[in-house]
Formats: structure tokens, C-alpha cells, sequence
């Protein structure tokens, strides 16, 4: 059910704050932060069956260039379903389990999963209309930012949607890429920015 802590990693009932691996990553440097459904995995609405994820397959480079450039990647995702009782915290443990599975496979690792449940629709406590944490307000990228102690003027953002690009911008990101589910000309922008600001 919505709101059920144990046993992930939920700072307060609408926030996971999950730290993938154990890979030490430099203090100060840039990072790559990530939106989920429709940016890395085409979306279904409100994907909830692990079986069907599938990964998009221009995200690929933009992470990889990422993990060689020795960039953490961070995703940071609302997850409104939650809020609204279509499914609980165990639901997308199941999915983005998988996703990291399905990344892993392809060479691709994330180093750190926010995600914020909080929606003026949600029920109980999860029924919050302009939580700090969901997206557009920047809170999910600042709060990584300060564990991983990365840089956000140096970082990239990568999104679906306008409030994704709205967080970046909010969280102080200049480097802000909007995907598309036609055309790959972003995901080849941005790869292309972090492998010109690593120079690899």
C-alpha cells in the first residue's frame, strides 16, 4: 500500500532516496540526472508491470557517456501513481529494479534513484499539491546534488517533459535536454555536451 516504509528506502512516505552500488564518485564534478518513464523507459502510464518495461535505446549513450566519464547518474522521477493508490511502494521496487537490470545489461549504471510519490490527487499524507520534492520544483536534483556532492552548474538534465526541464532550471543546471519520443536529436546533444565538458 501507499505511505508503507519498510523495508525501502523512504526518507518520509512520499520520498525514495536510494543509493545504488557502492562506487566512490569525485567531490565537486558534474553529474547526469535522469527522468524515468519516457526518458529512459518508453512510457505506458503509470508502468507497473515489470515484465513490460522497455528501455529507449537513445538514453543508452547518454549514460554510458556518463559512466566513463566517471559522472554519477542520478534518476529522479515522479511517481503520482502511488499517490493516487494505483500501486504502492513494492510496485516500483519491481520496476525500477528491473529498469536497472535491463541497464545494467546494456553497460549502463546508475549511481543514485529519487523518486517522489507526493500529488494534489494523492491520498493521505501523499496528497500534497506542491511538494519541494516533485518535479518542477527542484528538490529531488538538490537533494542528490548535496549527497553526492556534485556540481549542478556543471551537470546535465535529461527529461520528457517541460518539468523536468523546469527542475534542472530551477536547481541551477544550464545544460537542460529535452527528449523526444520521436527523434534522438537531444539524447545526441547531450551526449555530446558531457563528453565535451569530460574531454573524453
Amino acid at each position: 500500500m501507499a505511505g508503507t516504509s519498510a523495508p525501502y528506502p523512504l526518507e518520509e512516505p512520499g520520498l525514495w532516496v536510494e543509493r545504488v552500488g557502492d562506487k566512490a564518485v569525485p567531490d565537486g564534478g558534474s553529474a547526469l540526472f535522469l527522468d524515468r518513464d519516457g526518458t529512459i523507459n518508453i512510457d505506458t502510464g503509470y508502468p507497473s508491470d515489470p515484465g513490460q518495461i522497455v528501455l529507449r535505446d537513445a538514453i543508452l549513450p547518454v549514460i554510458q557517456a556518463a559512466n566513463q566519464a566517471g559522472w554519477p547518474v542520478v534518476i529522479v522521477t515522479n511517481q503520482s501513481g502511488i499517490a493516487r493508490g494505483y500501486f504502492g511502494w513494492d510496485v516500483f521496487a519491481a520496476v525500477n529494479g528491473r529498469i536497472l537490470t535491463l541497464l545494467r545489461e546494456k553497460g549502463c549504471f546508475v549511481d543514485m534513484v529519487l523518486a517522489c510519490a507526493y500529488h494534489e490527487a494523492g491520498k493521505g499524507v501523499l496528497r500534497l499539491g506542491d511538494h519541494p520534492m516533485r518535479k518542477p520544483n527542484p528538490g529531488m536534483l538538490l537533494k542528490a546534488a548535496e549527497m553526492l556532492r556534485a556540481d549542478l552548474r556543471g551537470s546535465v538534465m535529461v527529461g520528457d517533459k517541460e518539468a523536468d526541464i523546469e527542475a534542472g532550471r530551477r536547481a541551477g543546471l544550464s545544460r537542460l535536454f529535452l527528449a523526444g519520443q520521436a527523434s534522438a536529436a537531444a539524447e545526441q546533444a547531450a551526449t555530446a555536451e558531457i563528453r565535451t565538458i569530460s574531454g573524453i
